[in-house]
């Protein structure tokens, strides 16, 4: 017999032989065949757990970076704080320094002595050679922003009838202001100011005038 090992079975009354059931030779399904079987089916095992072993792993690093903590974004940095001034004050909320009140004075001065701001006799319009002087005042009270001006009237001593001296000179302080924030001064900056003949200079036309004073 080539079926090996310990057959089972029964001897049946057939033509060619007797017939093993539980087999005979090569059909035999004796206790070789078994152990055949037993090791195909635990090699089968084994590598079903090897390959769920596997699975476990690669389920295991997944579940292990999914849980890893993310790193925060970078917060963008903070803004630098304002320079202080030895004041306390930030250098943003510095103003532009004042302008010398002196120079200041002193250049309308230089303005008006060559080309005072006179008047007829009796009369609150200015001389017509007066609008440089209007101009040019403008122009400096413009590039020297802060100080508050005064602008002042003046009437001769005698001669001068027309509504009265302080009213006359009133009245041409007023045409002299409204003249300069025509020509640009802010409104506001300037104030009109009548002194009428108190202070009167060495001839009567000299003493019809506008005079312009820084405060």
């Amino acid at each position: 017999m080539t079926g090996g090992g310990h057959h089972r079975g029964r001897v049946t009354d057939r033509p060619g032989g007797a017939h093993w059931w539980g087999g005979t030779g090569r059909a035999g399904g004796g206790t070789h065949a078994v152990r055949r079987a037993g090791r195909r089916g635990l090699l089968l095992l084994l590598a079903l757990i090897a390959v769920l072993a596997a699975g476990g792993v690669a389920v295991a690093v997944t579940a292990t970076r999914s849980d890893a903590p993310t790193p925060a974004s970078a917060a963008p940095p903070a803004a630098p704080p304002a320079a202080a001034t030895p004041s306390g004050r930030s250098a943003a909320a510095r103003t532009a320094p004042t302008p010398d009140v002196a120079v200041l004075q002193s250049t309308i001065d230089e303005v008006l002595a060559a080309a005072p701001l006179r008047f007829a006799a009796d009369s609150a319009a200015p001389n017509a050679d007066t609008a440089g002087s209007i101009g040019r005042l403008a122009a400096v009270l413009a590039a020297t922003p802060g100080p508050r001006v005064t602008v002042e009237g003046h009437t001769a001593p005698i001669g001068e009838q027309t509504g009265g001296a302080q009213q006359l000179s009133e009245q041409r302080a007023q045409e002299i202001v409204r003249r300069l924030e025509a020509a640009g001064v802010p409104t506001g900056r300037l104030t009109a100011v009548g002194v009428g003949p108190a202070r009167p200079l060495a001839t009567l036309d000299a003493s019809r005038r506008v005079e312009v004073r820084v405060g």
